[in-house]
């Protein structure tokens, strides 16, 4: 009997482990990981390959148009992250403060790992996130980004599991 209670805890414990929440993405030379704690939303981003007075970023909606942004940017050899939204397709309006708190920011060797947290409000339900790389930054302005963006459906709120201290 022991046997058999054992097998069946055994057995589902595997089940319950196998629906474990996706709590990171990879897109080409963008990646990211999160944690929800205590109503926070904490994002950890890396960015490979970007060069001096180019951007990434994510954005949290649908599709390209309507997005709430954080932008990962390199200008004269120094990192910095703003946010703002979008209205269609073009340019972000930036905010005159992050709508995020940063964490970290490093850039060495055209490696860029920002980490910030924000409020997980909007994001406490699923919704998609654009990963986008490859952007220019065109006389001291954000520009057009000339990869398409890797848009994958986030749970967030299903990773509570803390990864970050």
């Amino acid at each position: 009997m022991f046997v058999f209670l054992l097998g069946t805890l055994l057995f589902s414990f595997l089940i319950h482990g196998g629906q474990t929440a996706k709590c990171s993405v990879k897109g080409g030379d963008i990646s990211a990981r999160w944690q929800v704690s205590d109503g926070e939303l904490t994002v950890e981003v890396t960015t490979n390959n970007i060069g001096n007075n180019e951007w990434s970023a994510v954005g949290f909606g649908p599709d390209m148009s309507d997005l709430s942004v954080v932008v990962f940017q390199v200008v004269d050899f120094k990192p910095s992250v703003v946010t703002g939204t979008t209205q269609g397709y073009g340019a972000p309006t930036l905010d005159s403060t992050p709508s995020v708190t940063l964490q970290s920011l490093n850039y060495n060797s055209n490696t860029l790992v920002a980490r910030f947290a924000r409020p997980v409000g909007s994001l406490s339900t699923c919704q998609t996130w654009n990963f986008v790389t490859d952007g220019a930054i065109e006389d001291g302005s954000i520009g057009y980004h000339n990869a398409a963006p890797h848009s994958v459906e986030i749970c967030a709120d299903k990773c509570t599991r803390k990864i970050f201290n």
